[in-house]
C-alpha cells in the first residue's frame, strides 16, 4: 500500500473506514502526531553531590527533587568514570560524551586558567576553555541549527566554561562578589549581566544568617561536630563573614544568585521560544564549597539541599510558565562526590585515613633540587604525580627510572592499594577497574609519572585539618545521580550503572543529531530503544 500522504486529499480521511473495528484504537494512536520537540534543553549539574543524597532524605523533598523522583528517569548509580574525580574534569565529561582523556581536561589546574584573557568588570585571573579538545552538544546542535542560543552560568569559571567546550556563547561565572565573563567570549559584560550587578544581590544576602529551614528534630545529624568547618563556627546558624564575596560561598544563598541570575539570562536571550530547542546550563555550587567545610553527612549539606530542592523546583516552574509544559528536556547530574572526614569514618569502626603524597612529592622536589640543575617541579594532583619529561632528560633525570622510584615509595605509604607508571599500568587495564579509571583520565600526550590507587575511605591529603576531600577512583567521589525528565522519558528509579559520558550521546539521541568525533559514552538504551 502506498504510504497515506500520497493519496489525493479527497481519499485520506476515508482509509480509517477500511480498518477492521477490532484495530481502530491501534490506527489511532498510530496516527497521533509525534510531540512537539523541547523547546529548551537544560543540564542542571549539582557541583558535589553524590548519588544518594536524594534517595537519603526522599521524604523531606517538596520541590524539584520530589518531582524528579516522581516524574524522571532516576538513576541513582550514575558515576564519573575517570580517576581524577576533581570539578573541571567531571563538567567537561556532562556534555562533550568524553571522558578526560578525549577532552584533554585532566585536572583542576590545568583547567580554564588563561593569562591571555581577562575578566570584565572585574578582577581575577583569565579564564578560557583553550585547553579543551573536540566537540560538545552545543557544536551538534549549532551544525543542525545555526541559530541554537546558550546560556551557561555558574560560581565557578570552570563549571560554566566546561561544558559547553570552545564554542563562544553566554559563559557566565562569579568573581570577587559580581558575575562577569572573559574577553575570550566577548568585549564587553552584557548589559543584562551589568543591569543585574547593579542590583546589589551579593550585598543583600551577605551577613543575613543562614538558619535551619526545618525543626531541629527534622535532622539526624548532629550540629555539634568540631571536625566541620575546621573547627570554627560549626553550629547553627551561620553567618556569612567578611570578605563578603567569599563568604557567601558557604551559604545556600549563592546557589539562590545562580538561579536568579540564570533567569535574567533566560529572558534577555529569551531561551525557549523558538521552534527549534536552545541549551541552557547551570552549574550550582553551594553543595560544593559546604560540602568541602562540613563534610558529607553533616546537617549543613542536609540544610542546604533542602533549600536547593526548593529553589529548583521554583526555577524549573519559571522556565515552564515561559516556554511551555512538556517543553523542557532536563537532566541533572554532578561532577564528583566526596569522601567523608576520616576522622569520623574511623569512629563508625571503619577504615579510612590521609594518603600523604604531598609530603612524599615535597621530598623528591627537594632531592631533584639539590641534586639536578635545571630539573622540573614534580606535581601531585590527587594521586597523579606529573612533569615535563623532556626537562627531566634535559637536567639528567631518567622519567621511566624516577618513576620507577615514585612508585616504590608510594607503595610504602598507608592507604595504597595499587601504584601505576606509564610502563606498568597497560598490563592492569584488562583486570582492574581503577586502572581503567586512570586510563580515561589522561590523554596519550600528557606527561605523567605516576597514578595511586586509594583504600575506600581514604583521601588524598596530608593529615587531619584539611576540608572533606574527594578526587579518588573510589565510588564515594565517582558516584553521582544522572537524572532525565521530559516527554517520552520513563519514570522510575533504575539500578543501571550509566555514566556522565552517556549523557550527551543519550540526549543526542533524544533530539535527533548525529554526534561528532569519536564518543565513550552512547545512548542509554533505556530512554533510547
Amino acid at each position: 500500500m502506498l504510504p497515506a500522504a500520497r493519496f489525493p486529499r479527497r481519499f485520506r480521511l476515508p482509509l480509517l473506514l477500511l480498518v477492521p473495528a477490532a484495530g481502530v484504537v491501534a490506527a489511532l494512536a498510530a496516527f497521533r502526531p509525534a510531540p512537539a520537540p523541547p523547546a529548551l534543553v537544560i543540564l542542571v549539574t549539582v557541583d558535589q553531590m553524590r548519588g544518594d543524597y536524594l534517595l537519603r532524605w526522599r521524604t523531606q523533598w517538596t520541590g524539584a527533587f520530589r518531582r524528579l523522583e516522581r516524574e524522571a528517569a532516576v538513576f541513582p548509580e550514575g558515576r564519573q568514570d575517570h580517576a581524577l574525580t576533581e570539578t573541571a574534569p567531571g563538567h567537561a565529561t556532562l556534555l562533550s560524551g568524553r571522558v578526560p582523556a578525549g577532552t584533554g581536561i585532566v585536572t583542576n589546574g590545568l583547567g580554564v586558567g588563561d593569562s591571555t584573557v581577562h575578566l570584565l568588570g572585574t578582577t581575577g585571573g583569565g579564564a578560557s576553555p583553550w585547553r579543551f579538545r573536540g566537540p560538545t552538544l552545543v557544536d551538534w546542535l549549532r551544525r543542525a541549527d545555526s541559530g541554537t542560543r546558550v546560556l551557561s552560568v555558574s560560581a565557578k569559571d570552570r563549571a560554566a566554561i566546561l561544558p559547553i567546550g570552545k564554542t563562544r556563547a553566554s559563559v557566565i561565572w562569579y568573581s570577587d562578589g559580581r558575575f562577569t565573563t572573559s574577553s575570550y567570549y566577548r568585549d564587553t559584560l552584557p548589559e543584562w549581566v551589568e543591569a543585574w550587578n547593579a542590583r546589589g544581590g551579593v550585598a543583600a544576602v551577605s551577613g543575613r544568617p543562614w538558619r535551619l529551614l526545618l525543626p531541629d528534630s527534622a535532622y539526624p545529624e548532629p550540629d555539634s561536630v568540631p571536625r566541620e568547618n575546621r573547627g570554627k563556627d560549626f553550629t547553627f546558624p551561620h553567618v556569612a563573614h567578611e570578605p563578603v564575596a567569599e563568604g557567601v560561598k558557604r551559604t545556600p544563598w549563592v546557589d539562590s544568585l545562580i538561579l536568579d541570575l540564570t533567569l535574567a539570562g533566560v529572558r534577555a536571550l529569551d531561551l525557549g521560544r523558538r521552534a527549534r530547542p536552545d541549551l541552557l546550563a547551570v552549574s550550582l555550587s553551594g553543595t560544593d564549597y559546604i560540602g568541602h567545610a562540613f563534610g558529607p553527612d553533616s546537617r549543613e549539606v542536609h540544610d542546604h539541599l533542602l533549600h536547593v530542592d526548593r529553589w529548583l523546583g521554583q526555577f524549573l516552574d519559571s522556565l515552564e510558565a515561559r516556554v511551555g509544559k512538556g517543553r523542557v528536556l532536563l537532566v541533572l547530574s554532578a561532577d564528583h562526590g566526596v569522601t567523608p572526614f576520616p576522622e569520623l569514618t574511623q569512629a563508625r569502626g571503619q577504615d579510612a585515613g590521609y594518603l600523604r603524597l604531598g609530603a612524599l612529592t615535597r621530598e623528591v622536589n627537594r632531592q631533584l633540587r639539590d641534586r639536578y640543575a635545571g630539573a622540573p617541579r614534580l606535581v601531585q594532583d590527587n594521586g597523579l604525580l606529573y612533569a615535563d619529561r623532556e626537562q627531566l632528560r634535559e637536567a639528567g633525570v631518567s622519567p621511566e627510572s624516577l618513576a620507577t622510584a615514585l612508585a616504590a615509595q608510594a607503595w610504602r605509604l598507608p592507604g595504597v592499594v595499587d601504584a601505576w607508571t606509564p610502563a606498568t599500568l597497560g598490563a592492569a587495564l584488562p583486570v582492574n577497574l581503577h586502572a581503567r579509571r586512570w586510563a580515561r583520565q589522561l590523554p596519550r600526550d600528557f606527561s605523567w609519572l605516576l597514578a595511586v590507587q586509594a583504600k575506600p575511605g581514604w583521601v588524598y591529603a596530608d593529615g587531619p585539618g584539611s576540608d572533606a576531600q574527594h578526587g579518588t577512583t573510589n565510588d564515594d567521589d565517582a558516584g553521582v545521580p544522572v537524572i532525565f525528565l521530559g516527554p517520552g522519558i520513563p519514570a522510575g528509579i533504575f539500578p543501571d550503572t550509566v555514566r556522565t559520558v552517556d549523557i550527551a550521546p543519550t540526549l543526542a539521541s533524544l533530539l535527533g543529531l548525529k554526534p561528532e568525533g569519536r564518543l565513550d559514552g552512547r545512548p542509554i538504551r533505556r530512554l533510547t530503544r
